[in-house]
């Protein structure tokens, strides 16, 4: 049977919380490669086993382990416990799509994963049927805009902040970049910028967070009342 995964309604009044966590993966940040290999899942272990450089591998290590660690608190269960399922936000079809982390009794949440260089957030929502989603990029000079919708003009590391927002929107709402992006509204709610994404009914919530010098990144929620806190993770 397929299941529609859909966002709950946010009460205005409702107080939304988002934790963010900035995960080091450079290979002298990773944990035990046995004890990171034993929390993944097999499709995690395939994707592991097509990297060829050791970096990569390492990194990827660290990273899902920070991942599944965080998730399996929050859940609850131990690391190697969380399992997913996916949703697109596009099609609304179940099978692919969005990753959500689910629980041996059912219980999911919303949470996002992003990493670039030598570093990768992290995004969980504390509140039930409200999804977040996170992205960072490490800022590059002599980047060229010039194709990319999302970005209008402007310096080089504005450009790296208007596409981290357009990421963690159509992440939030699990539909996936297309050649329409993600319009604001004109509406703003303190550090929160609305914007409208193609292919979703409701309005979504954008904003900078804190990330490590050199980087841009941003996070998007479906609740304007969202409160993030960030923090570093430590194995």
């Amino acid at each position: 049977m397929s299941v529609t995964l859909e966002a709950a309604p946010v009460s205005p009044s409702r107080t939304v919380g988002v934790r963010i966590w900035t995960v080091a993966t450079a290979p002298a940040a990773a944990v035990p490669y046995d004890e990171a290999y034993a929390v993944l899942d097999a499709s995690e272990r395939a994707r592991l086993a097509g990297m060829r450089r050791v970096g990569d591998r390492m990194r990827y290590l660290a990273i899902h382990h920070a991942f599944r660690t965080l998730l399996g608190r929050r859940l609850g269960v131990s690391a190697e416990e969380v399992s997913f399922r996916r949703h697109c936000g596009k099609c609304r079809e179940d099978g692919h799509g969005k990753p959500r982390p689910v629980g041996p009794d059912g219980t999911d949440l919303s949470a996002s994963l992003s990493h670039s260089g030598a570093y990768a957030l992290i995004a969980v929502s504390d509140t039930p049927g409200v999804e977040v989603g996170v992205d960072i990029e490490r800022v590059r000079p002599h980047m060229d805009w010039s194709a990319i919708p999302c970005v209008e003009g402007g310096r080089t590391t504005h450009g790296f902040e208007q596409w981290t927002r357009a990421e963690a929107l159509v992440k939030a709402a699990g539909t996936g970049l297309s050649r329409t992006p993600p319009r604001y509204t004109g509406r703003v709610f303190g550090a929160w910028r609305a914007a409208t994404v193609p292919h979703s009914a409701q309005e979504w919530y954008v904003r900078s967070v804190r990330c490590p010098d050199g980087y841009a990144a941003s996070v998007a929620s479906a609740s304007a009342d969202t409160r993030v806190s960030t923090a570093s993770w430590r194995s």
